[in-house]
């Protein structure tokens, strides 16, 4: 964690703290930095300052710069989604004029002393360290707080250490599975203490973004959230599923994604939906998680509709657009409502995703206003979760009936093939559902390693048209940055080192 930037929110705990804690606590601490035990201390007393320092964090995973740089590629989650998503190959780049993405997408972005691997290392742990901060104030990892409302926080700064270990042990290493015991990214459960720690293990990753998902499920019981920025309990529970899912807790897995489908409250989008609700709007039932953006709280061009959407002002809007790659669109059967999301607007094979990402006015560059709203987690991920579970725990008939609950909302034709699938052609089609279900949504990469898959880029990928890339290339993985070797005195270079040295200009490994 030496020499991570500091995030914003500290700055906001240390005003609140000046104009909302008690004299007495001001009469004792009159002047000086805040420490880490000093917030220990008066959060036991003042539910608020957890609020405000949750709230910091939720608004550090959509602003501009948390990556540590001015790009407009660098804005939280969604600049992360829409990188991995390009890596991945099921997202193609249309053009390169302002270079936003361009490195990552031509994967010549992933060595330690690349930009991306330091921005998506310094977001995350910045999320650990804020998250650190709020759990380190209600008594640490181990307890479970008493009282409702520093329970709920609680439950909250769990779930978003791990989700930020999760994201970082699928960055910073292969699929879980083969590579337990390979070191991935140094775990921090506390700021009471400034010590580094070395990587640890893929395996003891998972072992904290579990024990951190679990004990959130528990905290965020009966809590009910104001808004969907906030985590509740069924937050949690998506990211549990994912976790049991990755290492092989298919029971858990299924369990935890049918109590968010069961009870969470929420609607699978209709084939109307699908088309018509421009994937905009935080309020749309299917949503479990996301972030309602406003004229106060946008960050404008930089950001996941600056890139996405040509009917916004955006980069996609004057040359440097997503679309889909074209080997994924064909295997979309005419009777699918999810075909007709991608369009080819520029007659260049771009295929948009114009009935996908779009604003309602729907005149290119039109909208200024970037205020249209960020997904980060909905209840479609929960059902191709329960089905992959129990296609993977031998339950082959289950789990086509879990993945029919699905596409019968979006393909009704397919109903006999889909209930008849089974053993490795089940798998398929639940690989092939979930990149199209969730295509520009950031959850391409994450399958991609799970499957174990190979993608073979379309002829819409330009001057990339035909490369093979397999899940376990090393330029799939990013290394631990530069700077985080030079100050971690228990990094090596070598136990980190993943991709080939270049040679010239060209990269020394061929294509598989």
């Amino acid at each position: 964690m030496n020499n991570h930037i500091k995030s914003f929110l500290l700055l906001t705990v240390i005003s609140f703290l000046l104009t909302a804690c008690s004299e007495d606590f001001l009469d004792r601490e009159p002047s000086g930095p805040i420490t880490a035990e000093q917030l220990q201390e008066a959060s036991k007393t003042n539910p608020d300052i957890s609020k405000a320092m949750v709230s910091g964090i939720y608004s550090l995973t959509f602003a501009q710069g948390t990556g540590g740089t001015t790009g407009h590629d660098d804005y939280g989650q969604k600049s992360i989604d829409i990188a991995t998503d390009l890596m991945s190959g099921d997202m193609t780049l249309g053009g390169k004029t302002y270079t936003w993405f361009s490195g990552v997408y031509e994967l010549k972005d992933q060595k330690m002393t690349d930009l991306r691997p330091s921005m998506n290392w310094r977001y995350y742990f910045t999320i650990i360290k804020a998250a650190n901060e709020v759990i380190d104030g209600l008594g640490g990892s181990d307890a479970m707080p008493e009282d409702p409302t520093n329970r709920a926080y609680f439950g909250q700064a769990k779930t978003l250490r791990a989700y930020a270990y999760f994201y970082l042990d699928n960055l910073y290493q292969h699929t879980y599975d083969g590579n337990q015991n390979k070191p991935c990214v140094p775990v921090y459960e506390t700021q009471l203490t400034t010590e580094a720690q070395p990587l640890a293990t893929v395996e003891q990753v998972y072992s904290l973004v579990i024990k951190d998902l679990e004990d959130a499920v528990e905290a965020l019981e009966g809590y009910e959230r104001t808004n969907k920025v906030e985590i509740n309990k069924y937050v949690a529970q998506g990211y549990l599923a994912y976790a049991y899912l990755t290492t092989g807790n298919y029971a858990g897995a299924v369990e935890a994604a049918n109590d968010v489908v069961t009870n969470g409250g929420f609607t699978l989008m209709s084939a109307g939906e699908v088309i018509e609700s421009g994937f905009r709007n935080v309020a749309i039932p299917g949503w479990i998680w996301g972030v309602d953006l406003t004229t106060d709280n946008t960050y404008a061009l930089a950001s996941f509709w600056g890139h996405m959407d040509i009917f916004t002002f955006s980069y996609a809007g004057v040359g440097d657009y997503k679309g889909i790659d074209r080997n994924l669109w064909e295997q979309i059967p005419e009777t699918d409502v999810r075909k007709g999301q991608f369009v080819n607007m520029f007659n260049d094979g771009g295929l948009l995703p114009v009935w996908k990402f779009y604003h309602e006015a729907r005149t290119p560059l039109s909208d200024r206003t970037w205020t249209n709203d960020l997904l980060y987690m909905r209840v479609a991920e929960m059902y191709l979760i329960k089905a992959e579970a129990l296609a993977r725990d031998g339950k082959d008939p289950e789990g086509a009936l879990a993945l029919w609950e699905l596409v019968k909302e979006r393909n009704p034709a397919a109903e006999n093939r889909i209930k008849s699938l089974r053993g490795e052609d089940l798998l398929n089609e639940i690989y092939f559902q979930t990149r199209i279900e969730l295509w520009g949504e950031g959850k391409s990469y994450l399958a991609m390693k799970r499957f174990k898959a190979t993608n073979v880029r379309g002829p819409n990928h330009m001057d990339l048209a035909g490369e093979v890339i397999a899940h376990d290339d090393p330029r799939m993985r990013f290394e631990v940055p530069e700077d985080e070797v030079n100050n971690n005195p228990f990094i090596s270079i070598g136990e980190i080192a993943a991709i080939p040295e270049k040679s010239g200009s060209a990269t020394s490994f061929s294509k598989k």
